[in-house]
């Protein structure tokens, strides 16, 4: 009877391993079908509005699609436009896995770069520990400023999407001033800075290219976050938060901490890349407005679904689309704007609740038929 009663226990517990796996297995494919899906309803209607839009749409499709690799120059600028769309999508990736719709990193890259900057102005350091304490001193900066809206969320309950919101534009105006006042240049015709020293700028990874050591960063960047969201305590209390916040103070996590821990973190994976991106492509700092970098942060992650391992590949998706439109308003008719009505297509699709539902459902009901079947 015992043998008959563990045996039984065995099956069932393989059974329900089966299940988890077959679900897991589900899941994936459903993300990965409804990601490729949008995608290609995305390149599809632009294909649609360049044949209407454009005067030579053979022309301006040849540009959008393979113009990034037509020479070595295209590729070189194609890498340089992935390096900070990587590390701004890991930054966003951890804001979102705790269920923090925080929008700083765009803010953060900008007053990252204008702490790169004045840094950089300000101290005189050894070539290679110049730009290390730079981007360093931006992360910090920037992480600490990234936990302002999560303290509003958890003490006030104030929304952080508003509170992150008005945070990147209290950020740009600040940037301006601290350029303007203390670090300009007073012979330009324009609000730049002063030239960077040489001891601070990220080298050239390749002769006459602007690819620099974030590339490696950015490598390693992905690696790390990988690691720490699914292999390590606190990246699993930042996961369990997001999924079920009430389910993960019932076993003991501090939210509160982690929510505010996770922006902090975000916040200064942006920061950083800000810096990185002054020190390693400019000569002196020049932005005048916000970059869009943190928002393509926010596509990535929803293209990623949220796993860091997928944001490399989902950057360069949109590196070379950019690039692509870049070479398109210059050698064709199209703007370069063009890239933003692919974004919101795509967009829509994968946060479009019903996109696929239907797919999903009769998938699921076939699995657990096929369960039912395995249990009898």
């Amino acid at each position: 009877m015992s043998a008959e009663k563990n045996k039984s226990k065995m099956k069932s517990g393989g059974l329900f391993r089966k299940t988890a796996m077959t679900q897991e297995a589900l899941t994936q494919r459903f993300s990965v079908l409804r990601t490729t899906l949008a995608i290609g309803v995305g390149i599809l209607l632009s294909v649609i509005i360049i044949a209407f839009v454009s005067d030579d749409p053979l022309l301006s499709i040849k540009y959008l699609t393979v113009g990034p690799l037509m020479n070595l120059n295209n590729f070189y600028s194609l890498v340089t436009m992935w390096i900070p769309l990587v590390i701004t999508g890991l930054a966003v990736c951890i804001m979102f896995n705790a269920n923090q719709f925080n929008l700083f990193a765009e803010g953060a890259f900008f007053f990252g770069g204008v702490v790169g900057t004045a840094v950089a102005l300000s101290l005189n350091l050894p070539p290679v520990i110049h730009p290390i304490v730079c981007i360093l001193a931006a992360a910090v900066v920037c992480g600490l400023i990234g936990a302002i809206p999560a303290l509003m969320r958890y003490k006030l309950g104030a929304s952080e999407m508003v509170a992150s919101l008005l945070l990147n534009y209290a950020c740009l105006q600040l940037g301006m001033f601290i350029i303007s006042y203390f670090f300009r240049d007073s012979d330009a015709g324009s609000v730049v800075s002063a030239k960077l020293p040489d001891s601070a700028k990220l080298g050239e990874l390749i002769r006459r290219s602007n690819i620099h050591a974030g590339f490696f960063v950015a490598i390693f960047l992905t690696v790390v976050v990988y690691y720490f969201l699914f292999h390590t305590r606190w990246g699993f209390e930042i996961r369990l938060t997001g999924q079920n916040g009430n389910f993960a103070k019932y076993v003991g996590v501090n939210t509160g901490f982690v929510i505010v821990f996770s922006q902090i973190l975000g916040g200064a994976l942006a920061g950083g890349a800000g810096a990185m991106e002054v020190l390693g492509t400019y000569n002196r700092f020049s932005w005048t407005a916000l970059t869009n970098h943190g928002w393509d942060g926010v596509t990535l992650t929803i293209l990623a679904n949220k796993n860091p391992k997928y944001i490399p590949l989902a950057a360069l998706f949109l590196a070379y689309l950019r690039k692509g439109a870049d070479l398109m308003s210059m050698k064709a008719d199209m703007q370069t704007d063009f890239v933003s009505v692919i974004q919101a297509v795509i967009l829509v699709f994968l946060l479009a609740e019903q996109f696929l539902a239907g797919y999903r459902q009769k998938k699921t009901y076939e699995l657990s038929k096929r369960l039912e079947e395995a249990k009898a």
